[in-house]
């Protein structure tokens, strides 16, 4: 089975690797190109369009069996702006979601996406990072703990599971 990424981003590639390795059905993985078609920073519900646009742009490689969607996003709650994850799952009969945790923000990088900054930038910016985004993510420069990666897999895992174990 390929499992065809709607990303070349690194993170979110090894992310899904690992989670397939966890799954342990010999799946293969692949990075496809596939726009979001929301903004470069999403917000609240563009978060969720993004991850199923970018799932389905990959199925339509012909030879991805199943397209995945990988959009990081941010969106007010509960007073406090928190930054998460939707993973979007999909092959030609079926598709399943999951979020990944969430987790606050600082104010810094919240003024700068009220701003238009992206997170990564955002997250770059204040703690004097390159490329965060790529890397451990803002989740990783503040936990020290938990990284981008970390963050991503079990989400992944959880939309995977129609697939892999037949219960819908």
């Amino acid at each position: 089975m390929l499992v065809c990424v709607a990303s070349t981003n690194p993170v979110k590639l090894e992310a899904t690797r690992e989670a397939l390795i966890e799954i342990g059905k010999g799946w293969e993985v692949k990075g496809v190109e596939g726009e979001s078609g929301v903004s470069a920073q999403p917000w609240c519900d563009e978060t969720f369009s993004g991850a199923k646009a970018r799932a389905y742009k990959a199925l339509q490689n012909e030879e991805c069996e199943i397209g995945l969607g990988i959009e990081g996003g941010v969106c007010w709650e509960k007073g406090k702006l928190i930054a998460y994850a939707v993973i979007f799952a999909a092959d030609r009969d079926k598709e399943n979601f999951s979020f990944s945790p969430s987790f606050t923000l600082p104010n810094e990088i919240g003024n700068l996406l009220i701003k238009g900054k992206e997170l990564g930038e955002a997250t770059d910016l204040i703690y004097g990072k390159v490329n965060s985004k790529h890397k451990e993510g803002a989740v990783g420069v503040l936990t020290n703990i938990v990284d981008r990666k970390r963050l991503y897999r079990d989400a992944i895992i959880l939309a995977l599971y129609p697939f892999y174990n037949g219960k819908e």
